[in-house]
């Protein structure tokens, strides 16, 4: 059994990586702590928490309102255009069961970590901004953890908000340089394998076909709001009835790391040049300036297995 915490600003892609995870028989969701950037903290917890109600998942999930700022004290906006006005596709779900638990973001990281006593893994599909603060508050973050896995970065294709950087990265720029130097077991999953992991219309048609009856909601969900979604991709992509696949590759991989091929990286971010900020840098010298732990990126992934393994959990 996986014990997961997740780290999201709850837009469509998070949303499924999450009911996936509630779903899945080999992990334990710990916690779900919410940040800006698809929406803000407070919209993703309220999202996260009418997720955890429809999952049906059989157990009690705590939702924190995680930083709503970057570390740098910056606002960023939503993205309606991508998620919608609510960060779901303006998708109405039911009202949640329970509020939002009423503590620090940071001092609920640090505490999860030390219950599980390295084994929590932490998955971040959003900015690192409230990884970030837990660092300043606990140093020793990094060897608490058993492992950190990303949704971010672009190492090898260009970048989805400028040509050298992908959206969760350029979003706190200075939290990713500071949780890539501090140590972690990372696993940095990015545009280089979520940009070609497709989910389609045709695999919810014949997911529906074998849908689980405490997966109807659930996956009555993820269609509709992967509707708005799919809209955005054959705007912007000229994707017919299909789109990315971010955030779920990040828990899929968190799950089963055979599922994809690494390269490992020592690596820092970008964030005081404004034209260059998000960017990953990299040193592969024979004696590098980088003397902090490396990192795995994945370069390729099992993308049919991936997809495949993302829908069975709903399927009986």
């Amino acid at each position: 059994m996986k014990h997961i915490l997740i780290d999201a600003d709850t837009g469509i892609d998070d949303s499924v990586a999450i009911l996936y995870a509630l779903k899945s028989p080999n992990i334990h969701v710990e916690g779900i702590v919410t940040c800006f950037g698809n929406s803000g903290a407070v919209q993703s917890a309220d999202n996260s928490l009418r997720l955890v109600k429809i999952s049906h998942c059989g157990y009690h999930v705590p939702v924190v309102v995680g930083s709503n700022l970057s570390i740098d004290g910056e606002y960023e906006e939503g993205q309606p255009d991508i998620h919608g006005r609510n960060g779901i596709g303006n998708v109405q779900l039911p009202e949640p069961d329970y509020p939002a638990l009423d503590v620090d973001p940071s001092d609920f990281i640090i505490q999860k970590a030390k219950e599980l006593d390295g084994e929590l893994i932490i998955v971040s599909t959003g900015r690192m901004t409230n990884l970030a603060n837990a660092l300043m508050k606990e140093p020793k973050l990094p060897k608490m953890v058993k492992k950190l896995v990303s949704m971010g970065g672009s190492l090898h294709v260009p970048g989805n908000v400028s040509e050298h950087a992908e959206a969760n990265i350029y979003g706190d720029a200075r939290a990713a340089d500071m949780v890539m130097r501090a140590g972690f077991n990372m696993l940095l999953v990015g545009l280089d394998v979520t940009t070609k992991t497709f989910m389609t219309q045709e695999v919810i048609d014949k997911t529906r076909k074998h849908v689980r009856e405490d997966c109807v909601d659930s996956l009555n969900y993820i269609e509709q709001a992967l509707q708005f979604y799919f809209d955005f991709h054959r705007r912007g992509e000229g994707m017919l009835e299909k789109s990315f696949t971010h955030d779920p590759l990040a828990v899929l991989l968190a799950e089963d790391p055979t599922l994809g091929i690494y390269e490992m990286i020592r690596a820092s971010v970008e964030y005081k040049a404004e034209d260059y900020k998000g960017k990953i840098l990299t040193d592969f010298r024979f004696h590098p300036d980088y003397n902090h732990e490396a990192i795995a990126y994945c370069i390729q992934v099992n993308s049919d297995k991936a997809i495949r393994r993302l829908f069975s959990v709903f399927q009986k």
